[in-house]
């Protein structure tokens, strides 16, 4: 995670830590002396990351004792562009939005992370030592655990399912990234936008067309004028924060 506490102020089951710059954020963490009030969010957190048990007791109890939990709000900032990394993030509940500037200045979404995945760039981070190469926000209100780096590294050595889950996510999110070049690189932008609109769940996407184009890897001024030319041809229609498909056939024969 991309900031450090510089305030703590106890309460009855957790500590509040006060970060410099940053609104509150409520962190709590189990203690040698105070339990957890509720133990669900552990029992949650090892059913999504099931390659979490069968820890010996000694990793187990470390485990334990080393988590932060952090509960943020939507639009809340995890890490910016050329933080250093200190932790490795484990989601429990919401979803992270992981984005990159290009030199234009425009934003590009890198990937999504859901409950049960991992963040790429913190593991590359962690495992580079490095700051990080980019920004995470929170898409959905979020549950996570923060692991410290020393606990990361003890995990990887000595746990081999924590180690083959690391690994085995970093190679597949390789993969999705690498997809996202080529559909940048060789697909057209209408065929992108058609194809994001069609694996929508309904005929609607409530979206801006600036958070389309990050999404898709686009300028917002290319895709408004691309979103125009499809309503246009009867394809689409056009409200506020809002995309619905009016033709779906015309939209496919678009894809």
């Amino acid at each position: 995670m991309g900031v450090e506490s510089t305030t703590r102020v106890a309460c009855r089951r957790c500590e509040i830590h006060y970060i410099d710059g940053v609104r509150p954020l409520l962190i709590a963490m189990p203690t040698a002396s105070i339990p957890p009030a509720d133990p669900g969010p552990t029992h949650a957190l090892l059913d999504a990351f099931p390659s979490l048990r069968g820890l010996d007791a000694a990793l187990h109890a470390r485990l334990l004792h080393a988590l932060v939990w952090h509960r943020v709000p939507r639009g809340g900032a995890l890490f910016e562009t050329g933080d250093p990394c200190r932790a490795f993030p484990l989601l429990v509940e919401g979803e992270i939005q992981v984005m990159r500037e290009t030199p234009d200045g425009h934003e590009i979404e890198l990937y999504r992370v859901l409950k049960g995945e991992s963040c790429i760039v913190s593991t590359s981070c962690l495992l580079g030592d490095v700051a990080y190469s980019a920004r995470g926000l929170v898409a959905r209100d979020t549950l996570l655990a923060a692991m410290p780096h020393a606990l990361f590294d003890s995990l990887i050595g000595a746990h081999p399912p924590f180690r083959q889950y690391v690994f085995g996510l970093f190679a597949e999110r390789l993969g999705h990234m690498m997809q996202r070049v080529e559909e940048v690189a060789f697909r057209s932008l209408t065929r992108r936008i058609a194809a994001v609109l069609l694996a929508a769940p309904g005929e609607a996407l409530d979206i801006t067309h600036e958070r389309l184009a990050s999404q898709i890897g686009a300028s917002r001024e290319a895709v408004s004028r691309a979103l125009k030319k499809l309503e246009d041809t009867g394809c689409l229609a056009l409200a506020r924060g809002r995309i619905a498909v009016a033709d779906r056939s015309q939209l496919e024969a678009e894809a």
